[in-house]
């Protein structure tokens, strides 16, 4: 089966191998895509790979909800729990450091060819992408509307959005709503906010700024309309500190260097010192205004972040800003600074102070 948040397409000679259980299974399974928004969620990732890791995150919840899926389904306890894009980014690391495929074990293809690298059709009846061992189906992305008749793909996303919250709402009032099904519904609204949005916005708000009439602001000039433009108190010195303990795959750490890379073309700060630390800091780096930023990880092992925030207090560094890029797996300190903290975290944690902006839709 597969389906684009609009149409469920099926091959009949496979449905007929199901028995009652199975069909119910597998039609939850597919209606489970686009309830967490799947189709609109891929971006440019692989899209095999993608399939794969909503499975993961899929079959779990219907089989802890009591439904029963086809023989030899994708099914990996390690992946309990977490959303596709943390999935995602597992196989992916997994695929390069052991050089699989990051596929796993074989899987039996008995149960209607879903094993044997066939196409499954979209919307307009063109082949899509192959399918996937263990798997019995596809999401394919949401489709574009054609002409003024269709839905935006934002409209197709608000549709299903209500209707889940709809069917949630019922089933609560049933007790039948799983925790694992909650939780994941909470993941899906928390995915289609990017992690880079997040963190420029906690960023700003860090930033002191007023609103002055000299200069206006230009945007309104054209108009004939002279409004007051944002004026920047100016931005001292960041600190940043990358978590060297092993957590952080070179993925990771290339997203976010280019983001705060950018970030900081847009800023200036005055300096800023950028911390490599674990259990203490190994090493540090100082870059003078419109220097790119460069992050090499030294060190391994635990982790404290305790240690960051006494190297800043021995010399009498006040940040504007310090952002740790770190799993949120370690010691913090009992005293709370006074400066901002946000915290880039690539694990669903929380942090006893500062500000948590996930790194899962990475």
């Amino acid at each position: 089966m597969a389906t684009d948040g609009v149409s469920l397409f099926y091959n009949p000679a496979f449905v007929e191998m199901l028995n009652a259980a199975e069909l119910a299974g597998v039609l939850a399974h597919e209606v489970m895509h686009p309830a967490l928004q799947h189709h609109t969620r891929r971006a440019d990732r692989d899209r095999k790979r993608w399939n794969m890791a909503c499975d993961y995150a899929i079959n779990p919840l219907l089989l802890d909800a009591g439904l029963t899926l086809p023989k030899d389904v994708l099914i990996e306890h390690r992946f309990r729990g977490m959303s596709a894009e943390r999935i995602y980014n597992l196989i992916e690391e997994q695929q390069g450091q052991d050089g699989s495929n990051g596929e796993g074990e074989k899987q039996d293809s008995s149960n209607g060819g879903e094993g044997k690298q066939t196409d499954h059709p979209s919307a307009d009846g063109e082949p899509t992408a192959p399918a996937t061992p263990g798997g019995f189906g596809q999401v394919l992305d949401a489709p574009e509307p054609e002409g003024d008749d269709g839905d935006t793909v934002a409209e197709q996303a608000r549709e299903w959005k209500i209707g889940v919250e709809q069917a949630a709402n019922i089933a609560k009032l049933a007790g039948k709503l799983p925790a694992g099904v909650a939780r994941s519904l909470d993941q899906s609204e928390a995915a289609g906010v990017d992690w880079r949005e997040l963190l420029r916005r906690a960023w700003s708000e860090t930033i002191p700024s007023d609103y002055s009439w000299m200069p206006p602001n230009r945007r309104h000039i054209w108009a004939g309309l002279y409004l007051p433009g944002v004026r920047s108190e100016g931005v001292g010195e960041i600190a940043i500190a990358v978590d060297c303990s092993g957590s952080i795959n070179a993925r990771q750490l290339g997203l976010f260097e280019a983001e705060i890379r950018s970030i900081l073309e847009g800023q200036r700060p005055n300096l800023v010192h950028v911390l490599y630390f674990d259990t203490e800091v190994h090493k540090t780096e100082v870059y003078q205004p419109g220097q790119a930023i460069a992050l090499t990880p030294v060190g391994g092992g635990g982790t404290s972040f305790a240690p960051c925030f006494r190297w800043l207090d021995e010399r009498g560094i006040v940040p504007q800003t310090l952002v740790f890029l770190t799993d949120l797996c370690g010691e913090f300190p009992k005293k709370v600074p006074n400066y901002p903290v946000l915290w880039a975290s690539t694990e669903s944690r929380e942090a006893p102070f500062g500000q948590v902006i996930p790194m899962e839709a990475a």
